[in-house]
């Protein structure tokens, strides 16, 4: 993402401000520093197994799954102790032991009647414990060529597990009833990690390129056979945090809120523990729209520069209003109340107009209505993991002009008011692009984009 500012003056032209969610290298975001938790904000938890994944039952346990195989739980009265100053020692019970061949992260996620789905983390197997049950099962799945599972999420109607596969960059859907396995989304490359699934059904997933991938309810709901998402076709990235930061862990809170972990190395200045909110007043989320103005929604809470004692953060959970995290570099499991999470970020008020967008084959001019009062607008360029520096702005009054795009780049505007208080103006998403189908002879190729051409040697149909 990047932000451009716009004063309110006609025939103005502005210096453009860059913003970058998280820098591949140097500093932190400017701002971050005053939303960071200190190491004493946390409470240790327990001393883990490196735990590669977390998870929550329906009655508040925490669930863990550690580097030697085992998947433990800690009760709600273990940490609610913990939380109150005294870290448990081994007191977890283990629910299961299985081999650990990978060294990803791991999914855990647990039905409605107490059965819990988990994977060890870059396994070919989905291991199925059901309450009651000594051991657990691998799933039988419909399907031989899944190699690398690592995040999982159940549907809100539980008739499906989704399920992530770290070496092909893919989204799956298993059948529970049937077992059979369906591709619903393809990163085109990336390798994906954790997953979480908030109220409205949306399926957000990250990936270790650095992008939080949101799949949406509605392009989910209408899946039909064959069908695969992407980017931009059902799918956006709602946040970038770099190509070295490593992001692996995510999970949702009750406002829908989403937490990102990374690994990166203590020496790097990326943030441990990140925050995408939201507005505390929207009943849905509205992906592809972060809502808070510091750093286009991103905000770091915890972060391994000013704090070296946190580690590399794989697996993140979060109940009762707790967010776990799990220090795979310091073989920990930590805990943070989020009571004051509105004091760690500053929540933007809802949207109160529309942004318009005109798009040609490089150029995008973002247009709206002024807002009185207002100093200047700050537009942000949304919905593209990443943004050329060549990329021109011009600003004239209540416009924002952006030139320098290649024709296939997807690209949205979310502008901000600047006066008394900052307002939400609105959010434009990327325009359809344009899609032709050339032939030569027999063969026939759709091409698509904002100026699409035909390959040498095709002719356009039309």
């Amino acid at each position: 993402m990047r932000h451009y500012r716009v004063v309110a003056r006609t025939l103005v032209i502005a210096a453009s401000i860059v913003s970058v969610l998280v820098a591949t290298a140097g500093v932190l975001p400017v701002g971050a520093s005053g939303h960071l938790t200190t190491i004493n904000d946390w409470q240790t938890i327990a001393p883990g197994g490196r735990e590669k994944g977390l998870g929550v039952d329906n009655v508040g346990n925490l669930l863990s799954f550690s580097l030697s195989g085992q998947l433990s739980l800690y009760s709600k009265l273990q940490l609610a102790t913990a939380m109150a100053g005294v870290p448990l020692s081994s007191a977890s019970r283990r629910l299961a032991t299985v081999d650990s061949l990978g060294r990803g992260a791991a999914g855990i996620v647990v039905a409605s009647d107490g059965t819990i789905y988990f994977d060890t983390g870059a396994s070919n197997t989905i291991w199925e414990l059901v309450t009651n049950w000594r051991e657990p099962r691998a799933l039988p799945l419909a399907s031989n060529s899944l190699t690398r599972f690592t995040g999982l999420e159940l549907s809100n109607d539980e008739r499906f597990l989704y399920a992530a596969d770290q070496r092909l960059g893919r989204v799956y859907r298993i059948n529970l009833s049937t077992m059979q396995v369906a591709v619903v989304f393809d990163s085109n490359g990336d390798q994906l990690e954790q997953m979480a699934m908030d109220l409205a059904g949306n399926l957000d997933v990250v990936g270790l390129s650095g992008a939080v991938y949101s799949i949406t309810a509605g392009a989910l709901a209408k899946l039909t056979v064959g069908t695969v998402l992407t980017k931009g076709h059902g799918a956006t990235v709602i946040a970038y945090l770099g190509e070295k930061s490593y992001p692996s862990g995510l999970t949702i809170d009750g406002a829908d809120n989403v937490y990102v972990s990374t690994c990166a190395a203590t020496s790097s200045p990326h943030p441990a523990i990140s925050v995408i909110t939201e507005s505390a007043s929207s009943t849905a989320r509205a992906h592809g729209i972060p809502a808070t103005v510091i750093n286009g929604g991103v905000v770091p809470i915890a972060d391994t520069w000013s704090e070296p004692s946190f580690g590399c953060i794989d697996a993140l959970a979060v109940a009762d209003g707790i967010l776990y995290a799990g220090d795979w570099r310091n073989a920990k499991i930590w805990g943070l109340p989020l009571r004051d999470l509105g004091k760690l970020v500053s929540l933007a008020p809802a949207a109160t107009g529309d942004v318009q967008l005109t798009r040609t084959a490089s150029t995008l001019l973002a247009t709206w209505s002024a807002v009185p009062n207002a100093i200047d607008y700050v537009c942000t360029l949304m919905d593209s993991a990443t943004v050329s520096s060549s990329i021109r702005e011009t600003t004239i009054s209540n416009a924002c002009w952006f030139g320098g795009l290649s024709v296939t780049q997807r690209v949205g505007v979310r502008v901000v008011a600047n006066g008394a208080s900052s307002e939400v103006v609105g959010y434009a998403p990327p325009p359809d692009m344009t899609t032709i189908t050339c032939t030569r002879g027999s063969i026939t190729r759709r091409v698509q984009s904002y100026a699409p051409r035909c390959p040498a040697g095709y002719s356009r149909v039309r």
